[in-house]
């Protein structure tokens, strides 16, 4: 995510971690990588991170870091045409950061289809389909994300906010406690998580929130 977009969601408070994001990597596959192999390893990786959640939610730290190590082994992906999903993804953060969050979307779904090895684009199109509205569609494109980059924490903040909205309260605990662990700056990300505990739109959102900041504060 480009710095523009990044102050204008702290200014607007209205992403989650987005304010104090962790610029993962984006691995991608040398030239002439087997087609076949990196799709079996997207399939894996994204079964990985619903593994990577689980063991989250259980509070298991030494399992989580033992699969995004595993995540993080598969061949990588082939890269499709970067220059013109660069300039899709640019078009999309103009529109996102005027919070025209379905239009950005599609800008980030065309994008994603020009190069499906760019896990910023994957987690900037899940984000934009969660402020839009479209839960299912805004957990697969971040699974997606993580499943290319595990350690984005922005995109396990965003994922936790799905999740609280669909009611699964554990495994929104998990991601969010899994973003607070890979954050670059865990005490900006502890001032996010507070002040959007008392002032988020969802009570799903307010109650996750505070319950991460609870078990936070005792640590």
């Amino acid at each position: 995510m480009n710095a523009s977009a990044i102050v204008s969601l702290v200014a607007g408070a209205v992403a989650l971690l987005h304010a104090v994001a962790y610029a993962g990597e984006t691995r991608s596959a040398p030239p002439g990588t087997a087609p076949a192999a990196a799709t079996q390893a997207q399939s894996a990786a994204a079964t990985e991170v619903q593994r990577l959640i689980a063991a989250a939610a259980a509070g298991d730290r030494a399992q989580v870091e033992r699969i995004a190590a595993e995540i993080k082994s598969h061949p990588l992906r082939v890269r499709g045409d970067r220059r013109k999903a660069r300039d899709l993804n640019d078009r999309g953060l103009a529109l996102w950061q005027r919070q025209r969050f379905s239009e950005a979307a599609e800008y980030f779904g065309q994008a994603r289809a020009a190069d499906a090895g760019n896990a910023e684009i994957a987690e900037n199109l899940g984000y934009a389909l969660l402020k839009a509205g479209r839960l299912g569609d805004a957990e697969a494109a971040l699974i997606d994300a993580l499943a290319m980059a595990p350690g984005r924490a922005s995109a396990w903040g965003s994922l936790g906010q799905i999740y609280a909205k669909q009611g699964r309260h554990r495994d929104g605990v998990g991601c969010l406690l899994t973003a607070y662990r890979y954050t670059n700056n865990p005490k900006r990300t502890l001032e996010v998580y507070t002040r959007l505990a008392a002032t988020d739109e969802d009570p799903r959102v307010r109650a996750l929130l505070s319950d991460v900041v609870t078990r936070l504060s005792g640590t």
